[in-house]
C-alpha cells in the first residue's frame, strides 16, 4: 500500500467494510445527511477494483466503523497505513488495537436508537478529525507501527515457538 500512502487527502470519510447488519451501514448513511460538507463513501455501493478501493483509501481522511462484530478490522488497519484516521468503537477487537484517541464510546453505536442519542458527538469527532486531520498524524504512525509489529506481523508467535 506505500504507493497510495501520501495521495493528496480529500475531506472523504470511507465505510470499507461489507454491508451487513452487524457493521452497521445505516449509521454511517446517516452521518452523511448530518454532514453534507463531507464526501461519505461506502466502498460496497459500488464493484470497485483493487486499484479503485486503494485510491479510495489513499484519499481518504476517515475510515469509520460501527462494527458490532470484527475479528482483526484489516481495512481499518489499511486505512491507517495509508494515512486515514481509524475512528473506531471502544469494543471488540479494536480495544486492544487502537490508542484512545482513534476510538469513541462503545455506547455511542451500540444500536440505531443509541446512535441517535450521540450523533452529536459523533458528527463533532467527525468533524474534528477532518478539520485537524495533521494533528493526529504523530500519532497514526506510531498506532500503525505498533499494529505492524504486535498485531500483523507473525514475530510475536515466532518468539513463542
Amino acid at each position: 500500500l506505500t504507493m497510495y500512502k501520501n495521495m493528496p487527502k480529500k475531506d472523504l470519510i470511507l465505510f470499507p467494510h461489507r454491508i451487513a447488519p452487524e457493521k452497521q451501514v445505516e449509521i454511517f448513511r446517516d452521518i452523511k445527511q448530518q454532514l453534507p460538507q463531507y464526501e461519505f463513501v461506502v466502498c460496497q455501493d459500488t464493484q470497485l477494483t483493487k486499484n479503485e478501493y486503494h485510491n479510495l483509501l489513499g484519499s481518504s481522511k476517515v475510515v469509520f466503523s460501527a462494527n458490532l462484530q470484527e475479528t482483526l478490522g484489516i481495512s481499518a488497519f489499511e486505512g491507517a497505513i495509508v494515512g486515514a484516521i481509524p475512528m473506531m468503537p471502544d469494543r471488540l477487537s479494536y480495544v486492544e488495537m487502537y490508542p484512545e484517541e482513534f476510538k469513541y464510546p462503545s455506547e455511542w453505536t451500540v444500536n440505531y436508537d443509541s446512535y441517535l442519542k450521540h450523533r452529536k458527538e459523533i458528527c463533532e469527532r467527525i468533524i474534528d478529525y477532518v478539520e485537524n486531520y495533521e494533528n493526529y498524524q504523530i500519532g497514526l504512525n506510531k498506532c500503525t507501527e505498533r499494529l505492524k509489529k504486535e498485531f500483523f506481523s507473525c514475530n510475536p508467535l515466532l518468539e513463542k515457538l
